[in-house]
């Protein structure tokens, strides 16, 4: 981190002060002394002259001109000490007002230094940490005693920064928008990085500087944003599919019963099951294309204040028999002082506690623990699904919320798909974090939404 040195955050008197107040004193003992002389040698002469009678009146007539050259000689290097001493004392308050604002413009540095949300590291050319702010420690997970060791020291195989230092200091050009992907505590954090020269006012090269940014959160809403347009396309797709197939299959289903109703007197067994197989697919057939054409249709939400905690129970006593048979253990935990009503479609809420509830269960087949919390915070509801099951393999975890996509045997891969969905149309959102300890959805719907219009 951007440190101030002791002695510059508490000034204390240095060497210059030493000098200044060495010289007055001087200047000074300098004075008492000459005048001390001056006047001892004048009593002398006093002395003397009273004395001897036979002194020259040439000589007494001298004396007082000799003693004044004396005095005046003493005067003058007397007022050369104190204007030397005076020019010490400017100098020094110049000295003391600079490293002051130095030491200010310092601390100033220093703050805008660590209130940066990026995370700053810099290197001299010798592959040493010279400083870095907290986001930087924050972001690499480190503290500030690795500034003065070497880059490596903090140089992750997820975050390279000793190779992006020495790629910049070789190639003397700078990178920009380094995509990085860090797993902490089961948590995974997107990394962006920049490394760029770091030079003097002449142009010469000190070493590098590395900028670390969580794009995260950007990340999250980019591929939310993806998965919209992808809905809205699905959205056109969806009435062509229904107007070109939806006629078809009603036409074949009639066409099904027609030949039902001829061969009723002269059929075999096998014709019935035939005539069986046929209206069981046209069914299934009908039910897709009607399940494609809800999801990819934006349906009017019917809102109304909900207690979310009673529409949690209900989904948990509707589980808890199969949750028993898996020796599944279920803890609902919320504030005790209770929730406020949350502007909710019930029922569309309903089926994304249950469809988020019956992934955990299907992740712990052989038991484990379910955790439902329930929450608010600034003007939000908050609703978290956990599980310890194996977790989403790392591969699939960018594909889980796309329409027919399913690692099951007997899935369709639209649970999530709707969840997202049904969420969404709440002005909400929900995000997940995945580990091979277990996997937590985490919904986040506004307390009163907004219906559509």
């Amino acid at each position: 981190m951007f440190r101030v040195k002791e002695s510059e955050a508490n000034p204390s008197i240095s060497w210059a002060m030493t000098a200044l107040l060495a010289a007055i004193v001087v200047a000074a003992l300098v004075t008492v002394w000459l005048t001390w002389m001056l006047h001892l040698e004048q009593q002398m002469i006093v002395e003397l002259i009273r004395g001897n009678a036979e002194i020259s009146p040439d000589v007494v007539r001298a004396l007082p001109k000799e003693l004044r050259w004396q005095f005046g000689l003493a005067i003058v290097v007397v007022v050369i000490l104190v204007s030397t001493a005076g020019a010490l004392v400017v100098i020094l308050r110049a000295y003391l007002a600079s490293r002051r604002s130095l030491r200010e413009v310092k601390v100033l540095a220093g703050d805008i230094f660590a209130s940066m949300i990026q995370g700053v590291v810099s290197t001299n050319c010798d592959g040493i940490v010279t400083s870095i702010n907290p986001r930087g420690c924050a972001l690499l997970g480190i503290g500030l005693e690795s500034v003065g060791r070497p880059i490596t020291a903090i140089s992750r195989t997820a975050v390279p920064l000793d190779k992006l230092s020495h790629e910049v200091l070789d190639g003397r050009r700078p990178l920009s928008d380094r995509a990085f992907t860090v797993v902490r505590n089961g948590h995974t954090q997107r990394l962006q990085a920049d490394c760029h020269l770091l030079c003097d006012t002449d142009g010469a090269v000190l070493g590098t500087v590395l900028h670390l940014r969580d794009v995260t959160e950007r990340v999250l809403i980019e591929e939310r944003m993806r998965r919209m347009e992808r809905y809205m396309g699905l959205g056109a797709l969806a009435i062509g599919l229904h107007h070109e197939i939806k006629n078809p299959l009603t036409a074949l289903s009639l066409h099904v019963q027609l030949l039902e109703e001829r061969l009723v007197e002269h059929r075999a067994a096998d014709v019935d099951e035939m005539l069986g197989v046929l209206k069981t697919e046209v069914t299934r057939l009908n039910g897709v294309l009607e399940s494609f054409r809800d999801f990819a249709a934006l349906r009017t939400l019917a809102l109304q204040p909900t207690d979310v905690l009673l529409v949690v129970e209900k989904a948990v006593r509707l589980v808890r028999p199969q949750a028993d048979v898996q020796q599944v253990r279920i803890a609902v935990q919320h504030s005790e002082s209770g929730l406020p009503a949350v502007t909710l479609d019930r029922a569309k809420f309903e089926q994304v506690l249950l469809n988020l509830i019956i992934n955990a269960l299907e992740a712990m087949p052989q038991g484990g623990d379910l955790t439902i919390r329930v929450g608010t915070s600034d003007s939000q509801f908050h609703l978290e699904v956990a599980d310890t099951g194996c977790g989403i393999p790392a591969e699939v975890q960018p594909s889980i919320f796309d329409p027919y996509f399913t690692t099951k045997s007997d899935g369709v891969g639209m649970g999530l798909a709707w969840s997202e969905k049904i969420v969404q149309q709440h002005q909400g959102r929900i995000d997940f974090e995945s580990s091979p300890r277990g996997t937590r959805f985490h919904v986040i719907i506004p307390l009163v939404v907004q219906q559509w219009a």
